[in-house]
């Protein structure tokens, strides 16, 4: 529980800073979220039906195909998010594909997820399994800072952590 409290200050105060880093300087392709996560399993749903959850992304670089039509544009990224309640947690880190359109985005992604989860009322067990993601998302400016709005389903090969998240954040 303290390790969750002080990433949450952590992420909440890079999100403050980062607010007025967006506002004075060039985007560097990082992108800091908070939000919640709904777990699809019941064992998972026992520790809590709603958990927090945080993550960070970096865009590797733009994607250029000799068909993309006025306003599309792609990218590739990196991302890392965690998702924690009870006994249970799942930290995917994954290579993801965004496509854009205007303010509106879709992303999907594939990696590896670092987890834990309870075996029985005892015991834990942790371990990497593979991990996914898709979503959509939009960008919108509040003044003349880059945030944004993403509703995903995270997947992971540990099925007891599946489920669908909901974030906002700021692009810096």
């Amino acid at each position: 529980m303290r390790n969750v409290l002080l990433a949450s200050l952590l992420t909440v105060g890079a999100l403050t800073a980062g607010t007025a880093l967006a506002q004075e300087s060039k985007p560097v392709g990082l992108s800091a979220k908070i939000g919640l996560f709904w777990p699809g399993n019941s064992d998972a749903r026992d520790a809590g039906r709603t958990w927090f959850s945080f993550g960070l992304e970096y865009k590797i670089g733009n994607i250029k195909f000799s068909s993309e039509s006025p306003g599309y544009s792609s990218a590739y990224s990196i991302s890392i998010d965690y998702l924690t309640k009870g006994d249970f947690r799942n930290t995917p880190v994954l290579l993801n594909y965004i496509g854009r359109k205007d303010n509106m985005y879709y992303i999907a992604g594939i990696g590896v997820g670092f987890t834990k989860v309870r075996v029985n009322t005892t015991e834990t067990s942790s371990g990497t399994d593979l991990a996914y993601q898709l979503g959509i998302g939009y960008d919108f400016n509040q003044g003349s800072t880059p945030m944004f709005v993403e509703g995903k389903y995270i997947g992971s090969g540990e099925s007891r952590l599946n489920g669908f998240a909901v974030f906002v954040g700021v692009r810096f």
